[in-house]
Parts: C-alpha cells; sequence; structure tokens
C-alpha cells in the first residue's frame, strides 16, 4: 500500500485535547499489528470523543483538497 498519513484529535471529557499522529511512514503491506492500532485509535476516537475532532487516514493531499471548496 501507498504510504499514508492519518490523525486522531479531539477533547476528553475533561476538557483536555487529544492528538495522535497515526501515518504510515512506509510502503508495503500493512501489517498486523498496524491495523491493529488504527482500529483501537478509532474505537478510541468512537469511544470517548463524543463526535468532536476527527479521525482520518488517507492521503493528505485528498483532504486538503476539501478545505479548497
Amino acid at each position: 500500500m501507498k504510504e499514508f498519513c492519518g490523525e486522531i484529535i479531539y477533547t476528553n471529557a475533561d476538557g483536555d485535547n487529544v492528538q495522535s499522529d497515526i501515518c504510515n511512514h512506509q510502503d508495503g503491506e500493512i501489517s498486523d499489528a498496524y491495523r491493529a492500532f488504527l482500529h483501537a485509535n478509532l474505537d478510541e476516537w468512537l469511544n470517548k470523543a463524543n463526535g468532536n475532532g476527527a479521525f482520518w487516514v488517507g492521503d493528505p493531499a485528498y483532504f486538503h483538497t476539501w478545505e479548497k471548496e
């Protein structure tokens, strides 16, 4: 798989900002451990973000095109 990037960001119940870079900086197959890491981060966002912030993975250039619209 092509190298890609991602991020999890939200404000938790205590009002603290949580942010993590979850990028994959290697070409090739995604390991089972990295796949589990991504799923754990998505679960964290679903369980703790209360709908605020964002969870995303993909090509950053693709998401930057949204900002221009």
